[in-house]
């Protein structure tokens, strides 16, 4: 079997240090203060998480060897060790370091709306937690309970991944350092030598909220009954998919299972470290609504005004937990939702969550957090100079910056610039449009050479990021940090030049004008461009300012803002013009994991398709729907699968990733339009235990490196 530190090796050597220092990092604004250095332990090169402690571990000092054992922070350790993970220990490791056993503690009373929804719960925290709980070091002291945590979002299912990061839980996360994976549900793993075979361990013991037990069987249904299922899952996500077969989990015992693959997987770990998607279900609470072990499931679907067992399943279980809006399914989550409505979400700790500090206090800390909704821009702004937002960053505009600064002694929280990990603003045309006369224009890349060129970025970035962005375009879903990117890929057809744009739309067919000036379709109508967006991806100055150069060459555009859940159902109906959000993932750990971006529709299909809906249609169906792609379309779904399964750093990988990156230049589906600013991070003062972060991305999925159920509100 190979260590885990497999993992470290391959990313930390040759990705995540290029992208930590080499991502165009803007100069952060004057009047922005520094940000703290991450404590010791996270601040320290990574610890590689071998089966023994790292050379350059602190040898322990002399401890206590009776009694409990100290309440150690990563910043006053007390002379115990670093354990096999940073900043984590099992149980049974913290012991034997520290030479103590440990005592648990938790809140003095159970939430009363948990009991309603849950039944029946142990006082006793020992009955809650599992037989070998996670042990978490806090970063600056250990925390109290109690309060509630402010968030904020555009909507239920909108701009809300920053407050689902709160509380998330998978099997595994990021560490800190953003180049280790680190066990968190899980107990540990292993991965045999090939990268084909990935043993996970639970912990004994661990129970959902509802007091069940957490087993390897909640895995296998996840597998079997949910990923596997064809009326479930009709097309199995590429990322679940190795050598052109789908994974394979086989059970070992209760608390192990094994992965396996038909192709080597390097990107496997980095996947389950920063899905959204648990790889388990509550197998005890969704077999009556599985048509497999209740026959009569349709029966009652249809009775619950549903067309069938399928929609009605997903009403209880879905992959974006925040889609699913009953109380009481069983979670593992650090917070249960027990209030929902048009305005907010309210949710309380969970008395089952498997994590204590190294006081023995069960985690979280906190008792409650609500995310408070709002689609306005200016609310949004209005409430974090209010001082009623504890943290946020997600869909803050750089632009505020100078605003937030001006109120933060009021407001009594803190505002920092992070190297934000997404991809700036990028724009994507529809050439695979309903409307025949739109494809064939948005089809021919001289169109979009044009309108690439028609757009001053100098001008986006005085405007939009006082100067500090980076001037290139990262419309090729490749990240410059990248070992393998070419500096051409981000600078190819990006000068500003109007009389070269005009040349070119002028080329296509696009040289006849009507009376007022604005180009004519080859139909003889005005070729107009419906430019929707929502605030969650784009500001209203950066589409406002796209208009008016866009309209300084002859192209008519109608602009609206609309919000996040009309614009999802826009495009993933292949209903635009034009696609203006994009989720990043173009951040090498993240592109060795999940290679979405590379092929059409060059996002999520649902979420976020830029362009080609039709042609991945068309590849899935083996050309018996949809339209038929381009051979450059092709040759990149074929290449994908090569990367895929490449050792990162080899002369493969390095090929089959440049000739992705040259296919995307050369066609540029995607325009990109600026560099993305530093992401503008606001904290209350209130929030204790807060760290520093390095990145804040959808990519480590926000907070979720950051260990913020360790988080505590300070009186």
């Amino acid at each position: 079997m190979k260590s885990n530190k497999f993992h470290i090796i391959v990313i930390a050597l040759i990705v995540t240090a290029m992208l930590i220092t080499s991502c165009g990092q803007p100069t952060p604004l004057p009047t922005i203060p520094p940000v703290e250095e991450i404590p010791a332990e996270t601040a320290e090169e990574p610890v590689e998480p071998t089966a023994e402690p790292a050379a350059e571990e602190p040898a322990a000092e002399e401890v206590e060897t009776e009694g409990v054992p100290p309440a150690i922070t990563t910043e006053d350790r007390m002379g115990i060790a670093v354990g096999k993970y940073p900043n984590q220990y099992d149980l049974a490791e913290f012991e034997e370091l520290s030479g103590g056993k440990m005592q648990f503690s938790g809140r003095a009373e159970i939430d009363a709306r948990l009991v309603e929804i849950f039944g029946d719960i142990p006082a006793d925290v020992s009955e809650r937690l599992p037989e070998e709980p996670l042990v978490e070091v806090p970063y600056y002291e250990i925390g109290k309970y109690g309060g509630q945590f402010e968030g904020l979002s555009l909507g239920p299912e909108s701009g809300n991944s920053e407050f689902l990061s709160v509380r998330h839980a998978n099997l595994f996360r990021y560490g800190e350092d953003l180049q280790s994976v680190v066990p968190y549900i899980a107990k540990d793993y292993s991965i045999n030598d090939d990268l084909t075979e990935f043993t996970i361990t639970l912990r004994k013991g661990h129970k959902w909220s509802d007091g069940e037990p957490f087993t390897t069987d909640d895995v296998l249904f996840w597998y079997e009954d949910i990923l596997m299922n064809k009326e479930l899952t009709p097309d199995l996500p590429s990322y679940w998919v190795f050598g052109g077969e789908p994974m394979v989990i086989e059970k070992v015992d209760d608390v192990t299972f094994v992965i396996k693959t038909a192709a080597p997987a390097p990107g496997l770990m980095f996947w389950l470290a920063s899905t959204w998607i648990g790889p388990f279900a509550p197998r005890h609470f969704l077999e009556s609504k599985h048509i497999k072990y209740n026959p009569d499931i349709n029966a009652e679907a249809e009775a619950e005004g549903f067309a069938s067992w399928v929609e009605y399943f997903f009403t209880w279980h879905g992959e974006w937990v925040d889609s699913v809006h009953r109380l009481g399914v069983p979670r593992l989550e650090s917070y249960l939702m027990v209030e929902e409505t048009t305005e907010y979400q309210l949710m309380v700790a969970n008395p089952y969550f498997f994590a204590v500090d190294t006081a023995g206090q069960q985690l979280p800390y906190i008792d409650s957090t609500r995310e408070s909704y709002s689609q306005d821009a200016q609310v949004l702004e209005l409430k974090i100079i209010n001082g009623e937002v504890d943290a946020k960053s997600q869909t803050l505009s750089f632009s505020s910056v100078p605003v937030f600064k001006q109120h933060e002694a009021d407001g009594t929280y803190k505002v920092s610039l992070i190297e934000a990990g997404s991809d700036g603003i990028n724009l994507g045309f529809n050439a695979t449009h309903k409307d025949p006369a739109l494809a064939e224009i948005f089809s021919q890349k001289e169109f979009r050479y044009a309108m690439s060129m028609a757009l001053d970025r100098s001008e986006f970035n005085k405007v939009l990021c006082f100067g500090e962005c980076a001037e290139i375009s990262i419309g090729v879903p490749i990240h410059p940090s990248a070992s393998f990117a070419k500096p051409e890929w981000y600078t190819y057809m990006t000068e500003y030049n109007v009389d070269k744009a005009n040349e070119l739309l002028d080329s296509v067919g696009l040289d006849k004008r009507d009376s007022d000036g604005w180009r004519l379709r080859s139909d003889g109508k005005r070729l107009v461009i419906f430019l929707n967006y929502t605030i969650q991806s784009v500001s209203s100055d950066a589409m406002n300012l796209v208009k008016s150069y866009w309209e300084a060459v002859g192209v008519k555009v109608e602009l609206k803002e609309i919000a996040t859940e009309a614009y999802r159902s826009m495009v993933s109906n292949n209903d635009h013009d034009i696609a203006t959000f994009t989720s990043g993932t173009v951040l090498e750990p993240m592109f060795i994991s999940n290679q979405y971006r590379f092929t059409p529709p060059f996002g999520d299909k649902v979420l976020e398709p830029i362009t080609g809906l039709p042609w991945a249609e068309w590849m899935a169906s083996d050309g018996a729907s949809g339209i038929e792609p381009s051979d450059d379309v092709k040759r990149l779904f074929e290449l994908t699968q090569q990367f895929k399964v490449s050792l990162p750093g080899s002369e493969e990988y390095v090929k089959t990733g440049q000739e992705i990156g040259d296919i995307h230049m050369n066609n540029m589906w995607l325009i990109g339009v600026l560099g993305s600013p530093p992401s503008v991070m606001i904290t209350k003062e209130r929030l204790g235990n807060f760290s520093p972060m390095k990145i804040t991305s959808f990519e480590f999925y926000r907070f979720y490196p950051y260990r913020p159920n360790q988080w505590f509100i300070i009186e």
